[in-house]
């Protein structure tokens, strides 16, 4: 039996996944609202540099994988672009879609650059 709105009980933790990640900020571009057209916000191309999470399953990573994240209300052109480096997000949420659950959308309230050695700038 095939049940309806099941998606909306499924909860993806964003901060357990992007645990043990590096987040290499590749780009910006900003974000613009699909039926107004207007610009909404910044949306992030970033790159996972290390992943070092523990999926339950050997060799599983997404290490070099590109992530997405979209940033509501931050201007892509406030970013300094000859300042990129590792980034943590702020308060990330995220959504799992797509036909075989293997896409993910991301969201965040802003973000800080992060120094080589794991402290902040």
């Amino acid at each position: 039996m095939s049940l309806k709105g099941l998606r909306s009980f499924v909860k993806f933790d964003a901060r357990e996944f992007l645990k043990g990640k590096q987040l290499l900020l590749m780009r910006e571009t900003p974000w613009m609202d699909y039926d107004s057209g207007k610009e909404i916000g910044a949306k992030l191309k970033t790159t996972i540099w290390t992943d070092d999470t523990n999926y339950g399953t050997d060799g599983t990573t997404n290490e070099g994988s590109e992530l997405d994240v979209k940033i509501p209300g931050l201007k892509a052109e406030a970013i300094d672009r000859n300042n990129r480096g590792f980034i943590r997000l702020i308060n990330p949420t995220g959504t799992v879609y797509g036909e075989f659950q293997n896409e993910l959308s991301l969201k965040a309230d802003g973000f800080d650059l992060i120094k080589q050695d794991g402290g902040e700038k």
